[in-house]
């Protein structure tokens, strides 16, 4: 029983916003600037629920997810006009269908390499889907291929949150290593991420809360008449795609307006960050430890595999370090914690990118995951 129980909706909020109130104080210290917002966040969710002070799951924590999550999207892409960016998607769509690929292979030799049972099929689907698209996908073909093992189930889950944190983690921290940032001649000091359009200069005015109320308003609204037209197609799982193609149109067409937006960037990066923290707040590690080391050893191997392959391909074809790593993201944890690490990092011109690569994702996830049921299952 945690110290603030899941039903206490104002202790959780109290506590995520205070949580992420630390962490943008933090940020502006000498030691937190060397130090990504993102890591902090992650981290310190972790330990709260991991020590007992909060729940690993709560109505807070949906809200976060389901609501927070499309809204922060807008606000993220009020400034994302597609002619300057499409230029700038390409490198990072490629990045992510060679991680994709890293993926798949890497789901195949975690097969042929470990012991994994009479349940392989079936695991070489369901993380084949996550790793590509998400937790829908996840859910999605464990349904399909009626996997109902609550314990493989259980460690798989706890595999995929934990060794996916560390992972987002190691992807952060890459930028930082000398050796891999000469290799790909990345400089961390170097405005190629922050530009703006050309022509147009930022607005220096204060903080305007009537703008703030704008852009929240705006979100709400976008992210309503998304919901209202996935049902009406029939298809509710694509709301995150059609929230993303309203924005950017409306960003693109309207540029001139939604560039004097400058307050929608830094409350979606908060809402941002109530959600990585919630991401760090549902790590079970001893779950994950006591119900399969083994799937977790082949949740790493596949992601060591996606990895090398995305940065011996990108290499290759001369992909940018931030494109291959926002293309790992979007492809192994998906959109939302894509465009969070793309714009704590300061790759602004990277998050609709990110978010686009991800959507694709969800996408094909669950083909590909099926598609290695039906072979590793003759």
């Amino acid at each position: 029983m945690p110290l603030i129980p899941a039903d206490n909706d104002f202790a959780m909020w109290a506590v995520m916003l205070l949580l992420v109130a630390l962490v943008l104080c933090l940020e502006k210290t000498s030691w937190g600037q060397k130090i990504s917002g993102t890591i902090m966040v992650i981290t310190l969710g972790a330990l709260l629920s991991n020590f007992g002070i909060i729940a690993r799951s709560s109505a807070v924590f949906d809200s976060i997810g389901s609501l927070g999550v499309p809204i922060a999207i807008v606000l993220l892409l009020c400034n994302a006009n597609l002619k300057k960016i499409f230029s700038e998607s390409g490198p990072t769509l490629l990045a992510f269908c060679f991680g994709a690929l890293g993926t798949t292979l890497g789901v195949i030799v975690g097969v042929f390499l470990l012991p994994l049972g009479e349940k392989t099929p079936e695991l070489a689907a369901i993380f084949s889907a996550t790793f590509i698209g998400g937790s829908v996908n996840f859910v999605a073909v464990s349904n399909a291929i009626g996997f109902d093992d609550s314990n493989l189930l259980t460690a798989s889950i706890a595999a995929d949150n934990v060794v996916g944190v560390l992972f987002m983690v190691l992807l952060i921290a890459i930028p930082s290593i000398q050796i891999i940032a000469k290799i790909y001649g990345y400089d961390k000091n170097s405005n190629q991420y922050l530009r703006t359009d050309e022509g147009e200069e930022k607005s220096e005015e204060a903080f305007s809360v009537g703008r703030a109320v704008f852009a929240l308003g705006f979100g709400f609204l976008v992210v309503g008449v998304s919901g209202y037209l996935a049902e009406l197609i029939g298809y509710p799982s694509v709301r995150l795609l059609i929230v993303t193609t309203i924005t950017v149109a409306a960003a693109t067409i309207g540029h001139k307006t939604f560039y004097k937006l400058t307050e929608a960037f830094p409350v979606g990066l908060v809402i941002m960050y109530l959600f990585l923290g919630m991401i760090g707040a549902g790590v079970d590690i001893v779950a994950m430890l006591e119900s399969g080391l083994l799937i977790a050893v082949f949740a790493i191997i596949i992601l060591t595999t996606h990895l090398l392959v995305i940065l011996l391909l990108g290499r290759l074809f001369k992909i940018g370090l931030p494109e291959m790593l926002v293309g790992s993201n979007a492809c192994i944890l998906g959109p939302p914690t894509a465009a969070a690490m793309a714009g704590s990092m300061g790759w602004k011109t990277l998050i609709t990118p990110a978010i686009l690569c991800g959507t694709f994702g969800y996408a094909i996830a669950n083909f590909i995951g099926l598609a290695l049921f039906g072979y590793l299952g003759l």
